[in-house]
């Protein structure tokens, strides 16, 4: 009972962070890839890691991988970013008549709480 009664006191003085923008999917360099880059939210929101979604079929979202703030790449400034390739992540068969891949992103705030997830973005591999 005393564990519950710590998790809630938690969560009740605890926000999580806000929506994550700036949500881009573009096309890889050529063996399947997507890039999935992102704004980081702010110091303030106190977020540990963002977690990537990709879309497995319709209003179902799968999780693809945990990033933290420091997964960054020189094409693309101040962002955040992800490279989504098909041997990375096996056992996912959620791709579109072209290969497009959809992808949403939310933000895991100090506390442990996740924050609505972004704008859905999608892209598709060379």
């Amino acid at each position: 009972m005393t564990r519950l009664l710590a998790i809630l006191k938690r969560l009740r003085c605890c926000r999580p962070p806000g929506r994550v923008a700036g949500v881009v999917a573009q096309t890889g360099g050529g063996s399947g890839e997507v890039f999935v880059a992102w704004d980081p939210l702010p110091p303030a929101a106190q977020v540990t890691h963002y977690r990537v979604y990709r879309r497995v079929s319709a209003g179902v979202w799968r999780l693809l991988a945990v990033v933290t703030a420091a997964s960054t790449d020189i094409n693309f400034p101040g962002k955040i970013v992800l490279l989504d390739i098909p041997d990375n992540f096996p056992g996912f068969s959620d791709f579109g008549p072209t290969g497009e891949r959809t992808y949403v992103v939310s933000a895991v705030g100090s506390a442990g709480l996740e924050g609505p997830v972004s704008a859905e973005a999608a892209g598709s591999p060379p």
